[in-house]
């Protein structure tokens, strides 16, 4: 029983290890994102598709790492007392850059001649903003994880403040979407972009609430 678990503990921190790495990259995923975003204040695609390929590697490198992890929880069986949270939070974490990579899809559908009018772009760099902001948070959590509950608590009630001053420039977003006079598609396409980046944000707190929930029950 004592051997069993010693090496439920040995997972556990690797697995913890395994989800750091994993929480950098997102974060690193959302950045790109923000490039992207940026890349549409201007015409032209260049530096737009080398970011979107940088994040295609990113989101890569994510999925391997999510795959890693579980798969250490699946393979230390009962030995893991907290294998079913640990699983959670590590695909809460990989929905992050899925959708990142989502937002940047639809807005590589945009006409990359047509530039959106001042009021949509200071809208979405301020929600880009927290966006980042979110994942930067999210990184801090999970290393707050090896130090105390304390920690963990203030650092999630930080992401939750983040997330409701996302969800107003979101609003504040689509109401500018209805009013905008823009060629056939490009409403929808942004429409379903900015959709993305306020679910980023969701999947964020998500992640958030749960490692909470995991930090209180250890």
């Amino acid at each position: 029983m004592a051997y069993q678990q010693r090496n439920g503990n040995n997972v556990e921190k690797k697995v913890l290890d395994i989800m750091l790495d994993h929480t950098r990259i997102v974060h690193d995923g959302s950045k790109a994102l923000d490039d992207l975003l940026d890349c549409c204040k201007t015409t032209g695609r260049d530096e737009f598709n080398k970011t979107f390929k940088k994040l295609d590697q990113l989101e890569a490198k994510a999925n391997t790492l999510k795959k890693s992890a579980v798969k250490e929880i699946a393979d230390a069986g009962p030995s893991l007392l907290f294998r079913q949270d640990l699983t959670r939070i590590s695909k809460n974490i990989d929905q992050v850059i899925d959708l990142a990579q989502g937002a940047a899809f639809f807005l590589k559908q945009i006409d990359s001649e047509w530039i959106p009018p001042e009021n949509i772009t200071t809208n979405l760099q301020e929600l880009s903003k927290r966006m980042i902001a979110s994942t930067k948070s999210l990184i801090a959590l999970v290393r707050a994880l090896y130090q105390s509950l304390d920690s963990v608590i203030d650092i999630s009630e930080k992401i939750e403040v983040l997330e409701n001053k996302a969800d107003a420039n979101y609003r504040a977003i689509i109401i500018d979407l209805a009013k905008l006079e823009a060629p056939k598609g490009t409403s929808m396409m942004l429409r379903e972009t900015v959709d993305r980046i306020e679910n980023l944000i969701d999947a964020v707190r998500d992640s958030s609430s749960n490692i909470r929930i995991y930090a209180m029950s250890r």
